[in-house]
């Protein structure tokens, strides 16, 4: 079991590297083995389990999927929810996502190139939208939440991600919302989260000398 002062402490030990090798790439996994209580000798048999759903659905290896986020460390290391646990939805907040990486550079390119013919979107257009949009893109990822405003798009990705999230619902008891977010590489996906992992260091820092 990760604890909330295992992840504090190895946030002021580790540096970013460690830390992502530690928490985010390798197999323990909150989720299962701490919310849906999955006995320690089956959690390596789920997550393959799981690899196997996401990888038939999405068309992509094995090894090409990952949970990440508060999912799989149990916290949440954004900089504004620094520690926070995952949690259930309250009447003023919104449950936890399960976030899943999907490492990709077909679906990567395939959704980038719909999103540059695409010209109906159900938000406005404005200039902090597109800037954020082209932002992820030259980093070499695509939020799922960005797709989704563009009506074509949303259609096309809805049929994809369904049957996967069927599947992780009623074979795996996933209950919480499932988010998706497309990455080029490994290497994007690395580079993502070490820049949210040093910035969590630096948030943390700051509130221990305050």
């Amino acid at each position: 079991m990760v604890s909330q002062e295992i992840i504090k402490s190895d946030l002021s030990t580790l540096d970013s590297k460690e830390f992502y090798l530690k928490h985010i790439v390798k197999s323990h996994n909150w989720y299962l083995s701490d919310y849906l209580h999955t006995p320690q000798n089956e959690i390596i048999d789920k997550m393959d389990y799981f690899k196997e759903i996401v990888s038939t659905n999405f068309g992509i290896n094995f090894h090409n999927c990952q949970i990440v986020g508060s999912a799989k460390t149990g916290f949440s290391l954004s900089p504004n929810k620094l520690l926070k646990p995952f949690h259930e939805e309250t009447p003023s907040t919104n449950s936890s996502d399960i976030d899943i990486a999907i490492i990709s550079d077909q679906l990567y390119t395939e959704y980038w190139s719909a999103l540059r013919q695409e010209k109906t979107i159900h938000a406005p257009f404005n200039k902090t939208y597109y800037n954020r949009i082209a932002a992820s893109i030259f980093r070499g990822y695509i939020n799922e939440k960005d797709l989704i405003r563009f009506q074509g798009i949303k259609k096309k990705w809805s049929k994809l991600i369904s049957p996967a999230n069927v599947q992780l619902q009623d074979n795996l008891g996933f209950i919480h919302p499932i988010t998706y977010r497309l990455y080029r590489s490994w290497d994007d996906l690395e580079e993502y989260q070490l820049i949210g992992i040093t910035k969590a260091k630096s948030k943390m820092e700051e509130s221990l000398n305050v």
